[in-house]
């Protein structure tokens, strides 16, 4: 029987065969490579390291008649305490490690290290050391020697110096350390090619999820490339990326590298009861300041550099032991740009990794984002009410049955803090800034406008041939500084309104009374239409395309299609209701009331259509 006919016999019997298992392994779920490289950062976190340090080589390969930097090898170092014999034969195994047990740290799984190795890399090798470098235990994996069969045990730990070529890289080689080194690179396992490309992005990433290491400097994540010839590629260390930007940082743009974007806006914790225990879920939210909008000028906040960092960073954050999982933008609304002018965090212990349904590689809290979309009442029996499917859900063991109550904390505040945003952007709307910061009306106040003139001629209206006198500006100008409009904004519509010899013009305020939809008052021989931005109907209508944190034409096709029927269907509920009015009326006020309906539909027919001329009645 030869070694090939051996190693199928073993494959028959092994509950799961490790030439077979490898290769399902390496396919394991890691979002890029960036990703499976914070596997790595996170077993030197745990390993009491205060510099880490992403390193890489790269050569130059001809490709398509071209010379195009490739990677070569991939390291991560750090300045941890080391493993000894018994610790690295045990790290290079999988599904085992030394904090299986562990719940106080970022780590536990024991999938970490092999696993994010082989997704990225043919071969993986480990030099660890508690007496400097020079004294260094290695092992090492090799996919291919797994797939053959030649490697079914983890190989003895030898002593070997750490190589020239990672000494020469490093910035900090301590007395204790480990080094990680990722070699047969696969250019399609690669989320990039080029080592600049690799570190930028991981940069990015790992600014974000270990932003609280990083901002305390417990850590400090430096990235650094080289070419072969030993000229350097990349040099940087990481900054932290707050998701929430309540603290400034040089990676979002002036002047927000200098102060924070956003404001604290409330924490909420959640106590968890779990396994005979109460367990803190820590829940904060931010929200934009208004200088966001301020400092956009007549532009979408959302075009502005700062704004574009905002996009990015949309979602719920979601933290585990300080280190954050994902930015789960299940929570968002669709492509809405104002999604991105909020921020939440949600904050969960380790004792809490089967309720939040930690997944091993620590991409994804599973059980947490179905709340997302998750409707309690489709998990209710019979008549059962809200705390009954809770406390049934608990007492089936089910997770949900714990995240509920958070699920509802949650949605309700991001309902608040939509309802922030819509107030900021209320006064600042695209449609005004177009309307009265530019040299001539927008459409609808032109025609309007044109309508209403010819229409005096016909039916004129008491006091509209006197001119306006200052006494009449004045109160204009009192008037929208009192519907919020700002000191700018008013001598930009007052300019307007002179230049334009305009008799009407469109405004928007909040009603004290949230029923009254619009309001037309009279400004000297001006007539004001002002509408209420607290009726449902002004988001439903005038809100679906125009607001201040967006432009239509960033919007995906479906989402201007949604939105328009959105629009379409209040205005028919808005019909409806006048019917329903009409109705209530009574017979007499219902035929005085079809008699103005007419009036109304004969003028809103003329202004609508200048060319149908249709006779007054």
């Amino acid at each position: 029987m030869t070694a090939n006919d051996d190693t199928q016999q073993l494959d028959m019997f092994q509950i799961i065969p490790s030439r077979l298992a490898i290769k399902s392994m390496r396919d394991s779920g890691y979002k890029n490579t960036a990703y499976a490289l914070a596997e790595l950062i996170d077993n030197a976190q745990q390993a009491g390291a205060n510099v880490i340090e992403v390193l890489c080589l790269q050569k130059y390969e001809r490709i398509r008649h071209r010379e195009r930097a490739r990677l070569s090898k991939i390291a991560v170092l750090d300045n941890g305490s080391g493993m000894d014999y018994g610790k690295l034969r045990i790290a290079l195994q999988f599904g085992n490690g030394s904090h299986l047990d562990d719940r106080s740290g970022i780590g536990r799984f024991g999938m970490g290290l092999p696993n994010a190795s082989i997704s990225q890399a043919g071969r993986v090798e480990v030099w660890s050391w508690q007496n400097g470098p020079d004294n260094a235990l290695y092992t090492y994996l090799d996919v291919s020697e797994i797939e053959l069969g030649k490697m079914q045990l983890i190989p003895n730990p030898t002593h070997n110096p750490v190589p020239n070529e990672w000494r020469s890289i490093s910035g900090h080689i301590s007395k204790s350390g480990t080094l990680v080194v990722w070699s047969k690179l696969e250019s399609h396992r690669l989320t990039w090619k080029s080592a600049k490309a690799t570190l930028i992005n991981t940069e990015r990433l790992a600014g974000r999820i270990y932003r609280r290491f990083i901002a305390n400097r417990s850590i400090v994540i430096r990235l650094c490339a080289k070419e072969e010839d030993g000229s350097v590629v990349y040099d940087a260390e990481a900054a932290f990326d707050d998701p929430l930007y309540l603290a400034p940082t040089p990676l979002v743009p002036a002047p927000f590298d200098q102060e924070a974007m956003f404001d604290h806006a409330w924490d909420d914790p959640q106590p968890i009861q779990f396994n005979g225990s109460t367990h803190q879920v820590n829940v904060r939210y931010s929200v934009a300041k208004a200088t966001t909008i301020e400092l956009a000028g007549s532009r979408n906040r959302g075009d502005m550099p700062y704004g574009k960092h905002a996009g990015r960073n949309m979602g719920v954050s979601v933290v585990r032991a300080g280190r954050e999982l994902t930015l789960d933008q299940g929570w968002c609304i669709g492509y809405d740009p104002r999604e991105r002018w909020w921020g939440a965090e949600v904050e969960f212990p380790p004792t809490l990794d089967e309720v939040f349904g930690v997944t091993n590689n620590k991409q994804a809290a599973t059980h947490f984002a179905e709340l997302a979309t998750l409707d309690w009442q489709q998990m209710k029996e019979g008549e059962e009410e809200f705390r009954e499917v809770v406390e049934r859900l608990k007492d089936e063991g089910h997770p949900h049955g714990y995240l509920l109550p958070l699920q509802d904390s949650i949605k309700r505040s991001l309902v608040r803090l939509r309802d922030v945003i819509e107030a900021q952007g209320a006064g600042k709307r695209s449609s005004r800034r177009e309307r009265h910061d530019s040299d001539k009306p927008d459409e609808p106040t032109r025609k309007v406008d044109e309508q209403w003139k010819k229409r005096s001629k016909v039916r004129p209206i008491p006091g509209e041939e006197r001119p306006r006198t200052d006494d009449d500006y004045d109160e204009i100008k009192r008037d929208a500084l009192d519907k919020g409009y700002s000191p700018n904004e008013v001598a930009a519509l007052l300019k307007l309104i002179r230049d334009a010899d305009l008799q009407v013009v469109f405004l928007e305020a909040d009603f004290h009374n949230p029923y009254q939809l619009f309001n037309v008052e009279i400004k000297g021989n001006l007539t004001e239409i002002t509408f209420n931005r607290k009726h449902p109907a002004f988001t439903d209508i005038f809100g679906t395309v125009n607001t201040v944190d967006e432009d239509v034409s960033d919007l995906q096709p479906e989402d201007v299609l949604s939105r328009l029927i959105r629009a379409v269907n209040a205005s028919k509920i808005l019909f409806a209701a006048w019917a329903r009015y009409e109705r209530e009326a009574g017979v007499e006020s219902a035929r005085r009331l079809e008699r103005i309906r007419y009036a109304w539909g004969q003028i809103a027919a003329n202004f609508l259509d200048p060319e149908d001329d249709l006779a007054d009645g």
